[in-house]
């Protein structure tokens, strides 16, 4: 049976950015974005438990609301997020849970608070999910989610209660809301597009500092996770420091990578220097890479083209506009690629006779994987006059991820032992372009990899040493 209602007499206290996301009662999608240990979660319970349901207009002398929670995978849903909520509003106390149906009412004061709590690793929580009638919505660790996700919960907010519970009045005294919290993703991942690049009319984000709930932490919390993440730049950076990165999943490619020594500070312009394209111009993930060298042999990366299911040919005719509005109608080109763009298909041919029929020579580059690798590294490493050999336009962010770890070593199942050539993935084409392009630039012919020879079988020649 469910407890009467009580009054909230809770000492929860936000931090400044937690507060000024309380206070915004307009927008459509808000979400609360930091580092370990600023308390999202926790403020994402208060906004819909404290804040939203109070937004709606009482039914026979009572607020009435329903929200749904909801996180990737049952075990992340019951051992983080319903624990966090649990922890602030106990069942016991502020009305029931059922465990089952993993539903939760609070009564405070005259609100009845009904929260649905949905794993998306759950294909009856997803349908659920997506035919639910609901005040608002709570996506923990947002960054685990397919867009998708809250494009359809945001068709379900603002649903119950009803008009028809009210008479024909609107039952909504603000606009009804979805709450996003998480960790920092990939400046390529939908939460950046949608809230920083591009940002869609009624979504504002706000982005807590490591600051913002140092008064409930221990002392010293941050820096012992600096030192434990240490060997993780990647995760340093998103969990701890809390800034845009990428998660490595294997071992990194490019370890000699440093975002603060290989980016520019702002964007790279082009010169009257020839214009060096690598290209991986095989199967339907076409990429390209611009490049050029500065005064002092500086290898510059002013632009990454990347194809998703497109034609050779009308991938190369994009890039060869760009080009010819960047750089002119007297701008000279060498272009580099994989050797097996050479390949025919079954008109005879090959996606490098495709190029050179709209005036793109691709010569080959080197095929071997190591030399590839090594030819980049070999820039990474390199000091000219005091400043980088290679120089990368912040904004090439597929380039960056994978240099940052995105272009990694699978491992083997759990094994810690890693493959010897990376995943292919949405960085590798990229980064197989800038590669083909670095081993006809970079490597000398004393550096060029030896033919392979099969070893000599010497017993066959009657010879067995002395």
């Amino acid at each position: 049976m469910a407890n009467p209602a009580i009054e909230l007499d809770i000492n929860y206290i936000p931090g400044p950015v937690s507060t000024r996301f309380h206070h915004d009662e307009q927008s459509r999608v808000k979400l609360l974005i930091g580092p370990f240990g600023t308390g999202k979660t926790t403020s994402a319970a208060w906004d819909i438990i404290d804040f939203q349901s109070d937004r709606v207009i009482p039914i026979k002398g009572k607020k009435r609301s329903r929200f749904a929670v909801v996180r990737n995978t049952n075990p992340q849903l019951r051992t983080t997020t319903i624990k966090t909520y649990q922890e602030w509003f106990t069942p016991e106390v502020f009305g029931f849970y059922n465990k089952t149906e993993k539903r939760q009412i609070v009564n405070i004061e005259n609100k009845e608070i009904e929260i649905l709590y949905c794993a998306l690793d759950d294909e009856k929580d997803v349908r659920n999910l997506l035919s639910l009638d609901l005040t608002g919505a709570h996506i923990d660790e947002a960054r685990e989610m397919n867009e998708t996700i809250l494009k359809g919960i945001l068709g379900r907010i603002g649903r119950y209660p009803s008009m028809k519970d009210t008479d024909g009045q609107n039952p909504f005294l603000t606009p009804p809301q979805v709450v996003l919290t998480t960790n920092y993703p990939s400046t390529e991942h939908w939460i950046y597009r949608d809230f920083v690049e591009k940002p869609v009319e009624g979504y504002t984000i706000y982005e807590q500092k490591q600051s913002e709930n140092r008064h409930n932490l221990r002392k010293g919390y941050y820096e012992d996770l600096s030192k434990d993440y240490v060997s993780r730049p990647d995760l340093l950076r998103t969990l701890v420091q809390g800034t845009w990165g990428i998660t490595v999943k294997g071992k990194q490619v490019y370890p000699e990578f440093r975002r603060e020594l290989h980016i520019a500070k702002g964007i790279l312009l082009p010169n009257d220097s020839l214009v060096i394209r690598g290209w991986d111009n095989t199967g339907l993930s076409p990429a390209c890479a611009i490049t050029q060298t500065g005064p002092t042999g500086q290898w510059l990366i002013l632009k990454e083209f990347c194809g998703e299911d497109i034609g050779i040919t009308d991938f190369g005719e994009m890039i060869s506009i760009w080009c010819s509005n960047t750089f002119g109608s007297n701008a000279k080109y060498r272009d580099i690629g994989d050797p097996a763009g050479k390949n025919r298909d079954s008109n005879k041919m090959s996606p490098a006779d495709y190029l050179r029929k709209i005036n793109i020579k691709v010569e080959d580059g080197i095929q071997t994987f190591k030399a590839r690798r090594e030819a980049v590294a070999g820039r990474l490493t390199k000091l000219i006059n005091g400043v980088p050999a290679i120089l990368i336009d912040p904004g090439c962010k597929r380039i960056i991820d994978g240099f940052e770890g995105g272009y990694a070593y699978p491992e083997m199942g759990t094994s810690g032992v890693y493959r010897d050539e990376p995943a292919k993935n949405e960085y590798s084409h990229i980064h197989d372009a800038i590669q083909y392009g670095a081993t006809r630039l970079f490597i000398t012919e004393e550096k060029k990899p030896k033919p392979y020879s099969p070893p000599v079988n010497v017993e066959a020649y009657g010879w067995m040493g002395s």
